[in-house]
């Protein structure tokens, strides 16, 4: 007999059990992903999961296209689906085969690619804004050294003062679940990345002076902390969204807004409803085609930045087709 469990304790049971078994990241795009399945089922009056049938999962995918969202993040989220109802499945709280139920958008390669991308001149304009008035702040130098290093937000909470090697110009990256500062790739992720002498004034500047020092609980020290202890991924995100928004390194709105009637100007907490501010994603993006346009080889930005160079070719090569071309003739005139 199929037991009675609500879609609310099910996706509860999936997430404890899937904790330790993937990636933060992966975690957290699971936990949103089913909260508007669980959201779905109140409005549709299912009460236990079982009770969920192949005409619901058409419906649910419906409503997720009409909400807005990409179609990238659409089959994202449906992903998450099939591998929530598989493990249903195997529960015994639904019949199996239901994953097969849902039908994933085939996307396009423009779809695939995630097109949001700070310009150099953007990326410009904001350091500059940080060198005149938040030199060596915490936010100034996690921005800057993504930019200089194409770190991920996980690699950036990650790091302790003891990674940071100035005599050397370096920095060491490495894996440390048991103490609660796992890599996105685990131990394949572990690496040393080389630091410009400019973001080493940076980094030993916020050091010295603008770093709060905690001692974290097990005894180590974070890079970068808050009042509270080690940076967290909703602060850095909540910073990358304050710092893109062109009214604040720019002092213009390109939509037209009075800055000073703004609520995404005038309010930290709502940045992310400026239509031109941006998630950490971009800055990434950013960075990763940046070197590639001063003719890093591909292998070597991919070491820099713990990406396959397949995953880099797809969705973070922002170079347009021109840019291409010039790297490539770049190497043809050194023939």
């Amino acid at each position: 007999m199929v037991p009675n469990i609500t879609p609310e304790q099910a996706v509860e049971d999936f997430l404890i059990e899937r904790r330790e078994e993937v990636s933060r990241a992966s975690h957290r795009n699971y936990k949103y992903a089913l909260k508007e399945l669980i959201h779905f089922c109140d409005d549709k009056g299912i009460e236990y999961i079982n009770d969920l049938d192949p005409y619901h999962l058409k419906q649910y995918k419906i409503r997720r296209r009409k909400s807005g969202i990409k179609e990238v993040t659409l089959k994202n989220n449906l992903s998450t689906l099939r591998v929530f109802l598989r493990w249903c499945a195997q529960a015994g709280l639904l019949p199996a085969g239901m994953d097969e139920m849902v039908q994933l958008p085939s996307l396009s390669s423009d779809q695939r690619s995630n097109d949001d991308m700070l310009t150099l001149d953007e990326v410009e304009d904001i350091l500059d804004y940080f060198y005149k008035y938040e030199y060596a702040s915490r936010r100034h130098t996690i921005f800057q050294l993504m930019w200089h290093s194409c770190l991920r937000i996980g690699t950036v909470i990650s790091l302790d003062v003891e990674d940071y090697k100035p005599n050397k110009n370096l920095l060491q990256i490495r894996h440390r679940p048991e103490t609660d500062s796992p890599l996105k790739n685990g131990e394949d992720a572990e690496r040393v990345v080389n630091l410009g002498d400019e973001i080493i004034d940076v980094l030993s500047d916020y050091i010295q002076g603008r770093r709060e020092p905690r001692t974290d609980e097990y005894g180590r020290e974070p890079l970068f902390t808050t009042s509270y202890g080690r940076v967290t991924h909703t602060t850095i995100r909540k910073n990358v969204y304050a710092m893109t928004r062109p009214c604040v390194y720019r002092n213009t709105c390109p939509h037209n807004r009075l800055i000073e009637d703004c609520e995404a100007a005038q309010k930290k907490t709502q940045s992310s409803k400026c239509p031109s501010t941006m998630s950490s994603h971009p800055v990434r993006r950013a960075a990763i085609t940046y070197h590639l346009n001063r003719n890093w080889p591909k292998q070597k930005v991919s070491e820099r930045a713990n990406v396959s160079i397949d995953v880099l070719e797809e969705h973070y090569d922002g170079r347009s087709e021109g840019e291409r071309a010039m790297t490539r003739r770049q190497y043809l005139d050194n023939l």
